[in-house]
């Protein structure tokens, strides 16, 4: 059976969580911090091999999407730009912000991309980070506003907050 995902609400003091953070425990085993109301709003799978969950809440037209796949190989950069980004060059008024930049997060090979496009008649802006995990597997997140809204402080701390808060699964 697969267990029922949880959430652990704690005062933010001494939990490194702004407040009206809580922590959500996926049932596939990941967790990260979201801000309150928000829950998994669609979940893909594909077999065994990779799934897409994405968070948000009613009304609010910002979402993270949290994406694992058994199959990225082992070139964080080249997933996003051999990848991912030919199936959003059909995306309306997609348009790839600056390099795919190599990094490391969470002592990992990772790479960012940034990029706006149009959904529903709305220009959004998405930061995307790719990282491995070992043996050709692989985690995104994707953090997507309004663009106009980009550069917002409670946008911002958001996206620090996902990148700080997200665990792996334990082996």
């Amino acid at each position: 059976p697969t267990p029922s995902p949880s959430r652990t609400t704690a005062p933010s003091a001494g939990t490194g969580l702004p407040p009206g953070f809580s922590t959500y425990h996926s049932p596939e085993g990941f967790s990260v911090a979201l801000p309150k109301g928000w829950k998994p709003l669609e979940t893909l799978r594909q077999d065994d091999l990779a799934y897409r969950v994405t968070f948000g809440a009613p009304g609010d037209p910002r979402t993270l999407a949290v994406t694992y796949s058994e199959a990225v190989g082992t070139d964080a950069v080249a997933v996003w730009r051999d990848t991912v980004e030919p199936g959003l060059k059909d995306d309306p008024g997609y348009e790839r912000l600056g390099d795919i930049l190599a990094t490391t997060y969470q002592g990992r090979e990772a790479a960012d991309m940034q990029w706006v496009e149009d959904v529903d008649g709305t220009r959004v802006r998405t930061f995307g980070r790719g990282f491995l995990i070992g043996g050709g597997r692989g985690y995104s997140l994707r953090w997507t506003t309004p663009a106009a809204d980009w550069n917002k402080d409670a946008n911002q701390q958001a996206l620090d907050t996902f990148l700080r808060t997200f665990r792996v699964p334990s082996p």
